[in-house]
């Protein structure tokens, strides 16, 4: 998979690490300094909570797949020129993953979820259907981080033993377990990104706000769509085998496309980083109406402004400035009608 090369991935966990721990300070500023109300309240919610164990949770799982680039498999299947070391270390890596993701994709959701509470959480309906959709998050993010856990029952260490072909008997279908994992992943994101946007057109809102405040919730389709493709990649592979116990990859030339050009690992990293995203970037709408109001404020706006004031002035008197007759013409030339007449 050179279209996943460390060199590659590294600099892309990085930066969008990195862009996600800026809009989580830049979230916190705005609690504590720019919209908060009184002095004596505390600004913070449970949504800050979430979005901040989602932030540590996927900053170490970013930490993990930094070190798996580096000296592991890079989270390629292994094959028969993996080296024993790098094997075993793939797996405790996969399982490590598989079971601190899911606190990881149930943080972000409830973030999401207790911040809608605070815009639309007058209208009982919203209320009770919020609710509802917190309450399944979280049974579905601890039902499937223990059935990750208990996948070999009381033996996890099961998980990254060199010979995996004995936990075909004694382990669970863990290719099963990441597709129903994957597929409700999507479908629950579609629910928490899509609720907000039966609500926005009840606010009291200029028809272009509430445009712009739809395409910022909908951010968090970019989640939905590396969740997606994550899926995706696993119902293609596991007819195949690929996600069985002791599961050894074919040459690349003989792999399915979507096989070749989707890693399931870079993608559900893509999936948490683009969820903290969409989590963090609602909450500076305070932010960015201040940036917005001191822009407009200052000399560069008005000189620009002003300068396009006059420029589309110049153009209107051009466009309605009445054209010459032939009688005009002869009378700037000093030549009267009768003395055109041969």
């Amino acid at each position: 998979m050179t279209l996943y090369a460390p060199s590659t991935i590294i600099p892309i966990y990085g930066v969008f690490t990195a862009v996600g721990i800026l809009l989580t300070i830049l979230r916190f500023f705005v609690r504590a300094f720019v919209s908060r109300t009184s002095p004596s309240r505390n600004p913070f919610g449970w949504d800050d909570l979430f979005v901040l164990i989602g932030l540590l949770i996927v900053s170490t799982c970013a930490g993990i797949q930094f070190y798996n680039s580096i000296h592991g498999n890079a989270g390629k299947a292994t094959s028969t020129a993996t080296k024993d070391h790098e094997a075993i270390l793939e797996y405790q890596i996969d399982f490590a993953m598989l079971v601190i993701e899911k606190p990881a994709f149930g943080a972000i959701k409830l973030s999401l979820l207790f911040f809608y509470a605070r815009i639309f959480g007058h209208w009982p309906s919203f209320r009770r259907i919020n609710r509802w959709l917190m309450a399944i998050i979280v049974l579905w993010a601890l039902s499937f981080m223990l059935a990750d856990i208990l996948l070999c029952g009381t033996h996890p260490e099961y998980h990254w033993i060199l010979d995996q072909v004995p936990n075909k008997a004694r382990c669970g279908d863990k290719g099963l377990l990441l597709i129903l994992f994957g597929l409700t992943s999507v479908i629950t994101d579609a629910f928490v990104v899509g609720l907000p946007l039966f609500y926005i057109r009840r606010l009291r809102l200029r028809r272009s706000k509430r445009v712009a405040a739809c395409g910022v919730f909908l951010l968090g389709g970019l989640s939905t769509l590396a969740g997606l493709l994550r899926t995706i990649f696993l119902c293609v592979a596991y007819p195949r085998g690929r996600l069985t116990w002791g599961y050894i990859s074919p040459p690349e030339a003989k792999l399915p496309l979507a096989l070749k050009i989707i890693n399931p690992t870079f993608w559900v990293m893509m999936e948490m980083l683009f969820g903290v995203w969409a989590a963090n970037l609602p909450t500076l709408a305070p932010l960015v109406r201040i940036i917005s109001n001191r822009y407009r404020a200052s000399k560069a706006y008005r000189k620009f402004s002003r300068s396009d004031s006059t420029a589309d002035k110049a153009k209107f008197e051009i466009y309605t400035k009445p054209s010459k007759t032939a009688d005009d013409s002869r009378k700037d030339s000093g030549v009267t009608s009768d003395e055109s007449l041969p």
